[in-house]
């Protein structure tokens, strides 16, 4: 019997017995329309889970009544009906369930920054393990622990197994059958995916976002998983969203340095992500990552834009003009990796990569972590997982306590035209200046006036908070500012005396207004 009670945003299963004969996963056996009491709809894609079982998924968004009813070919499947009622998700940790709090699916929020379902702000701290889901159960589990315990917030993986340097573990599970016409999609290996399943909730129950790479450009002919056809990349696209959709911490990425499969022209990429956007009932992040050549980041199906460009991160005011191309948030998901490899995208310090974080952040911008310290296998950590190595994972963890601080919905240039500190934030209310890996003796208050939103005005006062961002510590400055020379682009504190600063370390003040006296 289904379950009656569901929790919102959390997932929801309902479970079928079909035809004796099961039906073909490169098929969509049945289609589920659940109606919430308030009339809002959402139809998902069911799915075969084995044998003659069948399962649909929903996380719903809203408290309160859902009636659902099936539509199939099958007559097992088709007209079947019910309905359940969602409550309030349990918090994490509770007596009564492990759940993580229900904030819900996360979208663009504010344009250029992201949000849960329930309108809580999500502020990414990336990492990447790109073979995470095919290493043994041990090491699993302790990746996703020492993630969790550095704080970082979503995980970038491969649904399919890497091939290539530095992967030294070839997987016992893949995820379809193997016949001598090559992989049949139309079968998928049932405990691969219920693996994929577990590992997905696993790291929604700790708060990490799965951000999931579908396709993989780094087969090289190992396994043939790369020679898909375009109709069998829609079946296993089908299906692969009718298991994961139901989700909440669920981002899609169709594939990692998608122009590594040079036999794959474009417009095939984008039928893919057009397909997804279609199929997906909850309406998942989307998004494509390039190697040399950028994606259109403009096309309707892509809600992000996901970019490969360690040289932005470099200096301030480079990534923020992604921002200017695309009108969408950006997220640097490979900005080179801490770590001791040979290759010269595997040799950050950690001191380099929290830099390039920090400046990220100051171009409006969000990036993600990797390690590429040589582990005792000979692989790396941004292949193979297990316990973090490096210097940078714990002061990451820092910069997020930063942001979910903020009381904006998040980082913007103020004047992205011609301020050479690059100040972000939201005019008049809350400001970021990164000062750099070498903070000077002491700063003079300074702000610029933005070109939208709220005026800067004589009178406004300000707190300055010192962050050090590699010590980790957050001093706040011991008077406040008050504005007493506004001018056209900048505005001026010239009744305080410069604030002192923490000479030669790597600097941010966080900038808050405060109300007034009167």
């Amino acid at each position: 019997m289904p379950q009656q009670i569901a929790h919102v945003n959390q997932p929801h299963e309902i479970e079928f017995t079909g035809p004796e004969q099961p039906i073909r996963a490169d098929r969509v056996p049945f289609q589920a329309t659940f109606t919430h009491e308030s009339g809002r709809s959402m139809t998902v894609l069911g799915f075969w889970d084995g044998e003659r079982r069948y399962l649909a998924r929903i996380a719903p968004p809203l408290a309160g009544r859902w009636t659902w009813r099936t539509t199939s070919d099958a007559a097992e499947l088709d007209g079947r009906s019910g309905e359940f009622t969602a409550e309030p998700a349990e918090p994490a940790g509770s007596a009564e369930s492990d759940r993580s709090p229900g904030h819900g699916v996360v979208r663009v929020n504010a344009r250029f920054h992201f949000a849960h379902e329930d309108g809580t702000p999500f502020r990414p701290v990336g990492a990447t393990v790109y073979n995470w889901i095919h290493q043994d159960e041990a090491l699993r589990t302790e990746t996703v622990e020492s993630l969790s315990a550095a704080g970082l917030n979503k995980l970038r993986f491969m649904v399919f197994p890497q091939a290539g340097g530095y992967v030294e573990h070839v997987p016992e599970l893949m995820p379809f059958e193997k016949t001598a016409n090559g992989w049949d999609v139309g079968r998928p290996n049932i405990e691969f995916f219920r693996r994929l399943d577990s590992l997905v909730a696993d790291l929604g129950n700790r708060g990490i976002e799965a951000d999931v790479l579908i396709f993989d450009a780094y087969d090289r002919g190992a396994f043939g998983l790369n020679e898909l056809t375009e109709e069998q990349d829609a079946a296993y696209l089908r299906y692969l969203v009718a298991r994961l959709g139901a989700y909440p911490n669920v981002w899609w990425s169709l594939c990692n340095e998608f122009d590594q499969m040079t036999d794959r022209p474009t417009e095939r990429w984008t039928r893919a992500g057009e397909l997804l956007a279609e199929i997906d009932a909850h309406d998942h992040l989307r998004s494509i990552h390039n190697w040399i050549e950028l994606y259109d980041y403009n096309q309707p199906w892509v809600t992000h834009a996901s970019i490969q460009n360690g040289f932005a991160t470099e200096a301030l005011g480079r990534a923020s003009l992604y921002r200017d191309v695309y009108g969408k948030p950006v997220v640097l998901d490979e900005i080179k990796y801490e770590g001791d490899c040979p290759e010269r995208w595997g040799q950050l310090s950690g001191q380099e990569l929290v830099d390039r974080f920090w400046i990220t952040t100051s171009s409006g911008c969000y990036a993600s972590h990797g390690e590429s310290f040589v582990t005792e296998s000979g692989s790396l950590h941004i292949v193979e997982g297990g316990r973090l190595r490096g210097e940078s994972p714990v002061r990451l963890g820092f910069l997020r306590e930063v942001l979910e601080g903020l009381n904006v919905p998040g980082l913007d240039p103020i004047d992205k035209w011609d301020d050479p500190a690059c100040v972000v934030g939201t005019p008049r209310e809350q400001y970021l200046v990164y000062l750099g890996r070498e903070a000077p003796a002491e700063w003079t208050f300074r702000l610029p006036q933005g070109h939208g939103g709220d005026r800067l005005e004589v009178g406004d006062a300000f707190a300055v908070e010192i962050i050090d961002t590699w010590n980790m510590t957050r001093t706040p400055a011991p008077e406040s500012f008050a504005l007493t020379d506004v001018q056209r682009n900048d505005a001026y504190a010239t009744g305080n005396a410069p604030l002192s600063l923490p000479e030669g370390e790597a600097i941010a003040l966080l900038i808050t207004r405060v109300p007034s006296a009167a």
